[in-house]
């Protein structure tokens, strides 16, 4: 076979696209699969919980038996409350993103970028996001946040955070450190109107953007077919009144291995593909230049959003992490996976305690509630006894011998078994005991108790509920790891933003210069609720007489911010007393004295600095060409296309 016949036999660009489409969609059907059918059970014990938290506690069969006996479902929702008050205390301590550099000469930069942090998270509500999260995690022991960028909103992109229906997400099956760290890929499965894909996939066939091969029959969500159901059935249902789809967004991470190269004008390492520093090495060798290098593993964030076929794959949204930040609770059984809140050791407390108030209704509904026992001839007008027996006052008259012959009695009163309220009561009290909520921590105790037991016992509530917390804690690192990603990749274009900070407000410019850099983030404990800050407040106060001596207007200035003082206030205290508490004449002094001080070390540095930049860049100017010309020479001679940069070279 001619070398012509092989390269029209071959497959094209778009055959070879169209392969590897199809590859990829089967990879990605086969992982939503497995992780979908190792979470199934997690999704079925889910649903009990949010309908047990909604107040729906009687399954089915229960229902049918309490109906065919004419009884009523009694339901006393107490788990709500519980659920409530541990949000609540969320809500009342909730904690500060910061940024701290790594790197010197970014520690003024900082201060801006937990600035704009705060920022972006006031415009898009972000702390009611994750609170609401908070409860999911509670609830159902998995909590999720999205973030992304909207341009719908804003053409140059709007920062969001929302917060993301657990049931419509599926997780690495191998997963297990908390938070699903671990995770090696995530998905969404997302149904929504047809017209809302086709307006996010417009070049997209309609009969394409319906992953029907991600549903399963066996669950119950509200995105998956009811069992019995057909599709064509769905789409024309007047339920709904439009078609609906549903679309799978799948995130994983790839890892490539990638050679560093170190560049001999610069001295730094440059990353790049092993064909092209392949290609570079040899070029250098020729030259009997040795430059050093290293590989490694790297990896690489990819995403698509998959229909009946995949309808888009790109790189990552948020670098080199999840867009996705996950929140967990206590770990399940191994064999079942998944995570669980307070609901679940919750239920059969639950249960109980309708099944006991149910039953304590029914015999008491059963049972006499006063009345007599009479034979028929004990009184000659029947309905005249039965009108005036429980009349107040009224004269009920009987047949002479009646009382005497014992033929009227009164009824028993109604007798519960003994024991009866005690196992009640203990089936309530267990509701609280399974979740670690005391009555302190829902503010139910009645008995007269020192505040500071009371406190204590509710520090105490909270240890037991502190891994909650911790969960929080740790998304809430990951959500500013992707904050300060989409700051300085996508929002440092210049565009202005509002900085609320230290009770005055002023307007900076996100610049790249500014915002570039590698940073730590760090959850501050800075009291950022009015609870919180009332805390902080209290414990200043009581050690004040102590520390008074010792307290100047400059300290003042910095303890106000803690204060439970409206911000308009505290940023008028501070500029009185900044103005108060200086001296003119010694700030004079110092200002000048500060001025000839910078302008001396910025002397001396400019003039080394030019001195150093003009010999770097003397000798790197040298070192160029003559490297320059040898590897031009020497490619010359191999007969390889010159290289478009002096040292480095596409891959051939």
């Amino acid at each position: 076979m001619s070398e012509t016949e092989t390269d029209q036999d071959a497959p094209g660009a778009d055959e070879r696209a169209a392969l590897d489409r199809d590859a990829l969609l089967r990879k990605l059907r086969a992982w939503y699969r497995t992780d979908r059918d190792a979470s199934s059970r997690w999704r079925k014990e889910a649903v009990q919980d949010y309908e047990f938290a909604a107040g729906h506690q009687w399954s089915d069969q229960d229902l049918a038996i309490l109906r065919e006996q004419g009884r009523p479902p009694v339901t006393f929702n107490r788990i709500l409350p519980v659920l409530k008050a541990v949000a609540g205390s969320e809500v009342n301590s909730r904690q500060d993103i910061q940024y701290l550099p790594r790197e010197i000469g970014d520690s003024a930069l900082n201060e801006v970028l937990t600035e704009a942090s705060r920022y972006l998270a006031q415009e898009s509500e972000a702390e009611d996001e994750e609170s609401d999260a908070f409860c999911d995690l509670a609830t159902c022991g998995l909590g999720v946040v999205e973030m992304r960028l909207d341009y719908e909103i804003n053409p140059d992109g709007a920062y969001v955070e929302d917060r993301v229906d657990p049931l419509e997400m599926v997780w690495d099956a191998s997963a297990r450190k908390r938070n699903l760290a671990d995770a090696r890929r995530i998905s969404r499965a997302k149904t929504m109107d047809l017209a809302e894909a086709q307006e996010m996939f417009p070049d997209a066939d309609p009969e394409d953007l319906d992953a029907a091969w991600a549903e399963n029959r066996d669950e119950t969500p509200h995105h998956q077919i009811q069992p019995g159901e057909h599709r064509s059935d769905r789409e024309r249902s007047a339920e709904y009144g439009t078609r609906r789809v549903t679309v799978v967004e799948m995130q994983w991470f790839e890892r490539v291995r990638v050679v560093l190269v170190g560049d001999p004008t610069t001295g730094q390492m440059q990353e790049m593909e092993p064909e092209k520093a392949e290609v570079l090495l040899r070029r250098a060798s020729v030259l009997g230049m040795n430059l050093p290098t290293y590989s490694r593993m790297k990896r690489v964030y990819r995403r698509a959003f998959v229909g009946n076929v995949v309808l888009e794959v790109g790189d990552g949204p948020a670098g080199d992490r999840f867009s996705y930040a996950f929140m967990t609770g206590d770990r399940d059984v191994p064999r079942i996976g998944g995570w669980f809140g307070l609901v679940r050791p919750m239920r059969e407390p639950q249960r109980f305690a309708n099944a006991w108030l149910g039953q304590t209704l029914d015999m008491l509904n059963r049972q006499a509630k006063g009345g007599v026992l009479m034979e028929r001839g004990a009184v000659p007008d029947q309905r005249q006894f039965e009108e005036s027996y429980a009349k107040p006052g009224g004269v009920t008259w009987l047949e002479d011998g009646t009382l005497a012959g014992g033929r009227l009695r009164d009824k028993p009163l109604p007798q519960l078994p003994a024991g009866h309220f005690q196992l009640m009561e203990f089936a309530i009290s267990s509701i609280r005991d399974s979740s670690g909520v005391n009555l302190e921590l829902l503010g139910m105790k009645s008995n007269d108790q020192a505040g500071v037991l009371e406190y204590q016992r509710k520090q105490a509530a909270l240890t037991i509920l502190a891994t909650l917390f911790d969960a929080l804690r740790r998304a809430r690192k990951h959500i500013g790891r992707v904050r300060l990603h989409f700051i300085q990749t996508y929002l440092s274009d210049g565009r202005l933003v509002r900085i609320a900070g230290d009770g005055a407000q002023r307007v900076i410019p996100l610049a790249r210069d500014v915002t570039a850099g590698e940073y730590d983030v760090v959850i501050d404990d800075a009291p950022t609720s009015p609870n919180q800050k009332e805390q902080v407040w209290g414990t200043f106060t009581s050690i004040f007489p102590v520390i008074k001596d010792m307290i100047t207007p400059q300290v003042l200035i910095e303890i106000l911010p803690y204060s439970p003082f409206p911000d308009s206030f505290v940023a008028k205290m501070r500029d009185l007393m900044s103005q108060q508490g200086a001296d003119p004449q010694a700030e004079q002094q110092r200002a000048i004295g500060m001025q000839t001080a910078m302008a001396k070390i910025q002397d001396l540095t400019a003039g080394a600095s030019l001195k150093n930049a003009k010999a770097q860049r003397e000798g790197a100017l040298a070192h160029q060409d003559a490297a320059h010309a040898a590897v031009a020479h020497m490619t010359a001679l191999a007969g390889l296309p010159q290289p478009a940069q002096p040292g480095f070279a596409p891959a051939a």
